[in-house]
């Protein structure tokens, strides 16, 4: 990223299914694991990788109403998240916010254990996607006055490890609110592309940025390809058709 030496004075990045598999999919699959009676690594467990070991430990299984509830829940929001999918592929776009509130009241009325829904620093650490953490850490090393602003919908609990791996100065994201080890209430700060876009523009504003760079992946993130100034994007393919190219250096990934 030579080509971009001291050219940027922002990069604005998204986290999730960007630099990390889906946290708040990741927590969805701990906590099944952990009701299967899975004895859990610290890692990161894929939807896929979930499946084979319920199926694995199923003889472990013992009636639970937070399992039926969980596993109905999940089916209905995967439910909504494919048809989102689908709509925002050849139409205009619907934001996660539905989706976003639903998991949210889902966690609290389970009364979800803090413990049992965070993710390691050293499992998220170990999880990064290295082709987005190359290009991260060259053009932090080209442009060494640049901030970084990390805008994600995942909920955090206790604050954000990733803050902390990937050196950010500003993160913004949703919050649970935990008491006695419990979730009890949340902080929805992130609905959608326009909840992202204001904060961006708060940023941006108060920094006096000329030069911008974004990392997407989602089509919330979409709003974000309208600021003004872009200079650099890293997209996930399904966002091309809303990049206006022109003089912009953009590059996608998987």
């Amino acid at each position: 990223m030579d080509f971009y030496k001291d050219k940027l004075d922002l990069l604005i990045v998204d986290i999730d299914d960007t630099f990390v598999y889906h946290r708040t999919v990741a927590a969805a699959n701990k906590l099944f694991l952990s009701l299967f009676g899975v004895k859990l690594k610290d890692k990161i467990y894929t939807t896929k990788k979930s499946i084979f070991l319920i199926l694995l430990n199923f003889f472990r299984f013992r009636f639970q109403k937070k399992i039926f509830k969980l596993f109905f829940i999940a089916i209905y929001l995967y439910f909504l998240n494919t048809i989102r999918e689908i709509n925002n592929k050849f139409f205009r776009t619907i934001s996660s916010e539905k989706i976003i509130k639903i998991w949210a009241n889902a966690v609290i009325n389970l009364g979800i254990k803090s413990s049992e829904y965070q993710l390691s620093k050293k499992a998220i650490k170990n999880n990064l996607n290295q082709k987005v953490l190359e290009i991260y850490k060259s053009l932090k090393k080209s442009n060494p006055r640049m901030k970084v602003l990390a805008i994600t919908q995942s909920f955090t609990v206790n604050g954000d490890p990733i803050k902390d791996i990937l050196d950010i100065d500003i993160i913004e994201t949703n919050r649970f609110i935990v008491k006695d080890g419990i979730i009890v209430g949340s902080e929805i700060n992130i609905k959608g592309g326009e909840d992202k876009k204001r904060i961006a523009e708060g940023v941006i504003k108060k920094l006096k940025a000329k030069n911008i760079g974004v990392f997407v992946d989602d089509y919330d993130d979409a709003l974000l390809l309208k600021l003004k100034n872009l200079r650099f994007i890293l997209y996930k393919k399904k966002l091309k058709r809303f990049i206006d190219f022109g003089d912009i250096k953009a590059l996608s990934f998987r």
